[in-house]
């Protein structure tokens, strides 16, 4: 592991113009080499350590860099510097790489690939951004059905070694159409006559090129796969997704999920790197947003201003109504969302989850009445006031849970987020809600 004092280490002997010691000091772990540069202030700096790093090792170091450095340095290299790293990189890195970086930039670094890496960089990028046929790589083993085991075995002897993976081959038809996948363990275990044919596995999971990344990754983990094929539309085989791959597309829907939950435009870099006034513009649009939608409770309180100048009382218990509320609402949709995202529920479950949800929310109703009964007449000891409290805090918890289920199954429905059911939005319309609920139930009993 690289320790901290290294930084301030490195950059002492860079000054000093100490590059033996400089050199012994090198982590040897891509990884790390990768965060010691990227701790150095000085680009010039950076890119010296990176010229110091032999040259079977700077692709791998050069891509666990952040997309932001590898832009800079690629900026600061010559020619055949560029030409050396780009056209080693994986592909999916390197698409990821492409995706970020400005369009002259961009230009620049095809010019100088080699024609084969040019083609299948212009044919990668042309795929929607969202598809799952951005982050393939070509780099898998293929096999055909007439091979026999001596046969593919020497294959992957031949051609395992610059593979993102060799324990499962894919077997291919000679129209390049996708027929089947075999593992490695079955090709070692096998008779060594015996055709692949023989042994492979038919019902392949694969996707097609045009699916989303998103729903691809869901499959990838539903299935506990090692890599995912992709197809295009006449079941030619185009290239696997490996795990790193998903993991970054999962972390990646994961934060702009928390994000939209929280009431935030998604943003798209990492918080210290993200410009200030975009945050600000993503962060205050929703809460903009909020405060419009709140000011609904004003109508609502402005409505029933005789009834609050008669039982001011009520306004003493309206903030335990309202958080009550959105909290019982909150609860209701991260469920649902956190559902519907891990396909523990589906649209078609409706009825089903609304059902449930009710059932719930009228027993946390119950509950929290009688809660709300008593903590009410300790207060006042009055019992009118106490079971007005009470019976509109039950109805606000049993409306909130079935608001809270209901609205991200109709966003998806609708083919939205559920995510943009953010725990602000559904509290600020259950508040209104349960602000109307409340004043109505303390009306009509108070009466009495």
């Amino acid at each position: 592991m690289l320790k901290e004092v290294t930084f301030s280490e490195v950059e002492s002997l860079i000054k000093e113009r100490k590059f033996t010691e400089l050199k012994n000091i090198i982590p040897q772990h891509p990884e790390d080499i990768a965060r010691l540069i990227s701790s150095i202030s000085n680009l010039s700096w950076r890119i010296f350590i990176f010229r110091m790093i032999s040259p079977d090792k700077a692709v791998d170091v050069f891509e666990y860099l952040p997309v932001e450095e590898e832009e800079k340095m690629l900026k600061s290299f010559s020619s055949q510097e560029i030409q050396n790293i780009l056209n080693e990189m994986s592909p999916d890195d390197r698409t990821e790489l492409f995706e970020d970086m400005p369009g002259e930039l961009v230009k620049r670094c095809i010019k100088l690939l080699s024609p084969e890496e040019r083609r299948l960089v212009l044919e990668i990028l042309n795929y929607p951004e969202d598809s799952v046929g951005r982050l393939i790589t070509p780099d898998f083993v293929q096999l055909y059905e007439d091979m026999d085991m001596d046969e593919a075995l020497e294959h992957i002897r031949k051609v395992g070694v610059n593979q993102e993976t060799i324990y499962h081959c894919y077997v291919l038809d000679r129209s390049k159409r996708l027929k089947g996948v075999v593992s490695l363990k079955k090709i070692v275990l096998a008779p060594p006559k015996k055709k692949v044919k023989e042994i492979l596995f038919q019902e392949v999971i694969k996707v097609n090129v045009y699916t989303d990344k998103e729903e691809a990754a869901n499959i990838f983990k539903q299935y506990d796969l090692i890599a995912l094929p992709v197809v295009d539309n006449s079941n030619t085989l185009l290239g696997i997704v490996t795990f790193d791959d998903f993991v970054d597309v999962l972390e990646e829907e994961a934060t702009e999920d928390f994000e939209k939950i929280a009431a935030v435009l998604p943003v798209e870099k990492p918080y210290m790197e993200a410009n200030f006034f975009s945050i600000l513009w993503k962060r205050s649009f929703w809460l903009i947003l909020l405060a419009v939608f709140g000011s609904l409770s004003g109508f609502v309180l402005a409505r029933y201003g005789e009834t609050i100048q008669q039982w001011i009382t009520l306004t003493f218990f309206l903030p335990l109504l309202v958080a009550t509320g959105g909290n019982a609402g909150t609860q209701s949709a991260m469920i649902i969302i956190r559902s519907l995202a891990v396909g523990d529920v589906k649209v078609r479950d409706f009825f089903r989850v609304v059902f449930r949800e009710s059932l719930l929310g009228l027993s946390m109703g119950v509950i929290l009445a009688l809660v709300g009964i008593i903590r009410v007449f300790m207060q006042q000891a009055n019992w009118l006031l106490s079971l007005s409290v009470g019976i509109s805090m039950g109805f606000t918890v049993l409306l909130a849970a079935i608001v809270g289920a209901s609205l991200p199954l109709i966003c998806r429905k609708l083919k939205l987020d559920p995510a943009l059911m953010s725990g602000p939005l559904i509290t600020t319309i259950v508040d209104v809600v349960g602000i109307f609920v409340y004043f109505e139930i303390a009306r009509f009993m108070l009466a009495f």
